[in-house]
């Protein structure tokens, strides 16, 4: 005769607690995995809004610090044929800072190094979609005439989510410069004597950040020391 062992196995209750197990687990486990997955975009995020922001900045001061070139004193006045009166409005002649507000910057000069000159404008636009409040730039070959009045420019977007509208400030020998003020009779003057230019930018991304349930925000500040050969009023003293 043979002997039989008596065999057991894991009980009903005993696997479904094991399961219960396994899963609160695995659970936790994805849970993990997603909040981290959310947390590389977030700072994905955060480093694209900054990169953008940063790149802006770069380029209007590499712009800026091209403001009144070429300009007349830099030129042989006698192999000009004709030149526009006042000098501000020939197309070969950069006038420099042509006007400055909180939420504009209007200037011209080569800034490409074509020789040929640019009316560079950076507008803040104030609308509600599309990425806006955002700032714009337009860049067009400069054509006789008052620079004040041409208003057949293309604007780019090129910074999305800003959510300051004091962007643009201007000094000139350290004092803050009362804005706006243009090339016009009236602030000529101001203008032709504005040696720094400083840029302000507050960012917000587009999506919540997960871990603290808020739009990540981001604030650069640029200041641009210039040598702005101002035609807008010849005689006076100017930076460059």
């Amino acid at each position: 005769m043979s002997g039989h062992k008596n065999t057991s196995g894991f009980s009903l209750m005993e696997l479904m607690i094991v399961l219960v197990i396994v899963l609160s687990i695995s659970a936790a486990i994805f849970q993990t995995i997603n909040l981290t997955t959310q947390r590389s975009s977030a700072e994905q995020i955060k480093l694209d809004m900054f990169q953008e922001a940063r790149e802006f900045m770069d380029q209007m001061a590499r712009d800026l610090r091209q403001a009144g070139y070429p300009n007349i004193r830099s030129m042989d006045y006698t192999v000009l044929s004709s030149v526009q009166s006042p000098l501000i409005q020939d197309y070969r002649i950069a006038g420099g800072l042509i006007k400055v507000n909180t939420d504009t910057l209007w200037f011209e000069g080569d800034v490409d190094g074509s020789g040929t000159v640019s009316v560079v404008r950076y507008w803040l636009d104030p609308s509600t979609s599309n990425g806006c409040p955002c700032l714009r730039r337009s860049q067009a070959v400069k054509a006789n005439g008052d620079p004040l009045s041409n208003s057949s420019f293309t604007y780019q977007v090129e910074v999305q989510g800003v959510q300051n509208t004091n962007i643009f400030s201007a000094y000139a020998n350290g004092a803050a410069v009362t804005l706006p003020v243009d090339i016009s009779t009236s602030s000529g003057a101001t203008i032709a004597g504005v040696d720094t230019a400083q840029a302000t930018l507050s960012l917000q991304a587009a999506t919540i950040d997960p871990q603290t349930r808020t739009y990540p925000t981001t604030t650069l500040v640029t200041t641009v020391r210039l040598n702005n050969c101002s035609q807008a009023a010849v005689g006076y003293k100017t930076s460059c």
